[in-house]
């Protein structure tokens, strides 16, 4: 992070089933997210300029400052993304150190609304769906494929992948069931409100490749060979936030399963 990039925050609407202060009213807490992080950007950031005496401490200190800074707003999404006044959920303690979730919220602007692994109530149904992103112009619907570095995944339009590594290969179910079953629960939520924001399927393998020759270009592979265009790409979203992106946000939210008790 740049000195003064402290924008670079992603918002967290919604974890799992969890309750969300979001889901109360994402047009006030999705601005009073962005004033809260700059007055503790602010803070922090004076507390370890008063520590500094000469230029030499100045970069060390920014960085520490930023440090901390990244990590208090992160437990203040988490507390966000589980509790509102009245009611909480009760926050598994691993999220704190998961660390694809840090990736996203400490990657992306904070235009950039995520929805991470949300549980969908569908009539009587409860589907758990994959990572999505609701940005001022599109949404991103992603399944994020973890591995081994340089692991290989093979696969096409069937219902069965092979990942090769370094020790072997194996047979893994399509990550392509999961993230279509994503985007046309989405899909459908927007059409029912008469809601039209452009979605697009995002596979993503960070640290290896992807192999799927036989998927539409409706598809998107992203692996170490485009992950650089593709990450400037996300993170460059000059629009602010806009009424349909929180419009949409609110419709999905509302779909939503939600487990909590009273305060």
């Amino acid at each position: 992070m740049e000195e003064g990039d402290e924008t670079v925050l992603a918002q967290l609407l919604k974890l799992e089933d969890y309750i969300s202060r979001y889901e109360i009213d994402p047009y006030r807490y999705s601005s009073q997210f962005i004033r809260m992080k700059k007055k503790q950007w602010e803070e922090i950031k004076s507390q370890f300029e008063q520590a500094i005496a000469t230029e030499e401490d100045k970069l060390g200190l920014i960085n520490n400052a930023k440090q901390a800074f990244l990590d208090k707003i992160f437990l203040s999404q988490l507390v966000w993304a589980s509790s509102t006044i009245r009611q909480i959920s009760e926050l598994d303690q691993r999220y704190k150190q998961d660390s694809l979730l840090k990736y996203f919220l400490q990657s992306f602007p904070d235009n950039c609304f995520l929805m991470y692994f949300p549980v969908f109530q569908i009539k009587k149904a409860s589907v758990q769906g994959e990572i999505i992103f609701i940005r001022p112009t599109d949404i991103v619907c992603l399944t994020a494929l973890e591995g081994e570095e340089d692991n290989v995944l093979v696969g096409g339009k069937g219902n069965f992948w092979l990942e090769r590594n370094s020790r072997g290969e194996r047979k893994i179910v399509a990550p392509t069931i999961a993230l279509e079953r994503t985007e046309k629960i989405v899909h459908s939520i927007l059409r029912e409100n008469d809601l039209h924001l452009p979605i697009r399927k995002t596979l993503l393998n960070r640290k290896g490749f992807i192999h799927a020759h036989e998927l539409s270009r409706e598809w998107e592979c992203v692996d170490k060979r485009n992950y650089d265009s593709w990450f400037q790409k996300m993170r460059l979203q000059p629009s602010p936030v806009k009424y349909l992106q929180l419009k949409a946000a609110k419709v999905l939210m509302a779909t939503c399963k939600t487990e909590a008790v009273d305060r």
